[in-house]
Order: C-alpha cells, then sequence, then structure tokens
C-alpha cells in the first residue's frame, strides 16, 4: 500500500503523486456518520460522534477472538457480519447490547474485575479483559465458531503507524482494536461509481455497509477523497493517510453473511496497483473534537 496514491481520471490507481494545494468546494458535507462497536459485527449510523485520543468513542473498543488471542473478523467467520450491537449507556463508552437472527439479546457489561487476554490484532499484542462466559458461548453460537468476546483494556497501548496519519504527529498517538486508522473516509460518489459498473454488468449495487467507512463524504467527484492529504470536517483537522486496501469482506452480504465475488472482482478491474485493490481513505484526526452529519469539509492540501 503506498502513501498518496490517487485516481486517475478513469478509476485506476497510480502511484506517482505530486503535493498541490487544492481548491475548496463548497458543496463537500458529511454524509453520514458510522461507528462499530464490535470489530466485523454491524455498524450503527449517528448523528454525530466524538474524538478521543484514540478515534471516535465507541468504535471498536471490542472484538471477538480464537483460542490463541487471534482476532476473528468477518473474513473468516461471515456470521460475524450479522451480529448487530448497540450502546446501552449514553456515553456509547460502556456495555454493548448484541442481536443476531433466531437468537435472544445478550447484554454484554465492561467487566469489572476482568481476566486479562493477550490478544492479537494483525501486528500488535495487546491486553484486553474478558467479557466472560455468558457472552463468550453467546457470540459461540451467533458465529458458528469457539471464540471469547473481549474489550480493549483502559491500560493498553497500541501505537499508530505512520502510513494512516498524514501530515499530523503520529509518534505519541494510539489506538483501538481497528484495522490500524482511527478514521476511514470514503465518498458516496465513489460508491455511486462502483454500483455502475456493477449494474452495467448485470450485477446487484452494493450500499455502504460494505465498506465500513466512519465518514460517509456527498458533494464531490468519485474518488476526489484519494487525493486529499489535509482537510477540515467542521472545527476537526484531519490527516489521510495511506488508502484503504480490500479483502473478501467486501464480498460479505452484510444482510445474509453470504459471500460471493462481488464488488471485489469489479473493483480489481480499476482500482488496483501493485498494493492491491484500494477503496476509501485511512485517516487520523489531530485533535480531539465531535464531527457530525451535515458538517462541511475543507479540503485544505491535496497530493
Amino acid at each position: 500500500m503506498n502513501d498518496g496514491i490517487h485516481a486517475s481520471k478513469n478509476g485506476s490507481v497510480p502511484t506517482s503523486v505530486k503535493a498541490s494545494v487544492s481548491t475548496t468546494d463548497s458543496r463537500a458535507r458529511v454524509a453520514a456518520l458510522f461507528v462499530h462497536p464490535l470489530k466485523s459485527a454491524a455498524a450503527i449510523a449517528v448523528v454525530a460522534f466524538t474524538l478521543d485520543e484514540r478515534g471516535a468513542v465507541g468504535d471498536r473498543r471490542w472484538m471477538l477472538v480464537n483460542g490463541d488471542g487471534v482476532a476473528i473478523t468477518a473474513r473468516t467467520q461471515h456470521r460475524l457480519a450479522l451480529i448487530r450491537p448497540s450502546f446501552v449507556d449514553a456515553d456509547r463508552n460502556g456495555a454493548l447490547r448484541l442481536s443476531a437472527p433466531n437468537m435472544a439479546v445478550c447484554d454484554v457489561a465492561v467487566p469489572e474485575s476482568p481476566r486479562v487476554r493477550m490478544v492479537t490484532v494483525w501486528d500488535d499484542t495487546v491486553p484486553a479483559d474478558d467479557a466472560g462466559d455468558l457472552a463468550a458461548e453467546w457470540c459461540s453460537d451467533a458465529i458458528g465458531a469457539p471464540c471469547r468476546m473481549v474489550r480493549l483494556s483502559d491500560t493498553a497501548r497500541r501505537p499508530l503507524q505512520s502510513k494512516y496519519a498524514g501530515d499530523q504527529p503520529y509518534a505519541s498517538r494510539q489506538v483501538m482494536l481497528s484495522d490500524g486508522a482511527p478514521l476511514l473516509l470514503l465518498s458516496c460518489a465513489s460508491i455511486d461509481a462502483l454500483n455502475a459498473r456493477l449494474i452495467a454488468q448485470g450485477e446487484d449495487g452494493v450500499d455502504v455497509a460494505r465498506f465500513r467507512p466512519n465518514v460517509l463524504i456527498d458533494g464531490v467527484a468519485a474518488h476526489a477523497e484519494d487525493r486529499w492529504r489535509d482537510v477540515q470536517i467542521g472545527a476537526v483537522t484531519i490527516g489521510v493517510g495511506s488508502p484503504c486496501p480490500r479483502c473478501v469482506m467486501t464480498t460479505v452480504d452484510p444482510q445474509t453473511g453470504q459471500s460471493g465475488v462481488e464488488p471485489l472482482r469489479t473493483l480489481a478491474s480499476y482500482r488496483r496497483d501493485h498494493t492491491g485493490v484500494a477503496f476509501g481513505m485511512n485517516a487520523t484526526h489531530a485533535a480531539t473534537g465531535v464531527i457530525q452529519v451535515g458538517d462541511a469539509i475543507v479540503v485544505r492540501a491535496v497530493h
């Protein structure tokens, strides 16, 4: 994955870029906001979210792990995408209520005297608090495989990688249980452009749930976000880092848990370079703040 990849006019992803200053597009707005409390489970659409030091409050603080403590995702356990979390507490930083097809709901409290497990998410191993046997049994039934549910410990330190930060300082920053970046940006027009290709090929279109962004953007051209380096959303400054590489998770239907070949096959036909298939941009906020649906987006620098 290369930092600063942008799309050409035909939608391909070249690797050479130049830094320049953009012009402000007064139409650019936040169309929707999403948080994903349980990694790989369904998203929750919100009208606003607060950014703390690590990311959006309520986003990817919980995950499922196997017996070795390794993260389980919908890449391999497709039924995980069918679990629908909701927040029990108004601050989004506490207990979760989980639902899934043909199952009773399960309330999962923040462990008070937790068993701490060392868990692995990608290249990072961090302490996490085990949510207990009832949560483990419910989640194991929901995904059809043995697992434990854990919450990132308050003492955990998972460093932010430089490729996700854009121009923002990263050395002292920490992240939650996302794949690596605190935020993911994607435009409505990019999804529309993909769907136009899918429909032209006789395939069904897909919706935003396949791509799991935090910030969905309206009022810009398809793949405009590829070229952004520094933007302001409302009062929050965002450094835009590397393109988001896409995998088989995009082929899992979030409504059914069934997988196929689309939209990854079509994305690969016009969004691939030597690093893989890219769609959407990883990003990092400069400081704590609040982002709301409808906030204006000012593009301050581009690649």
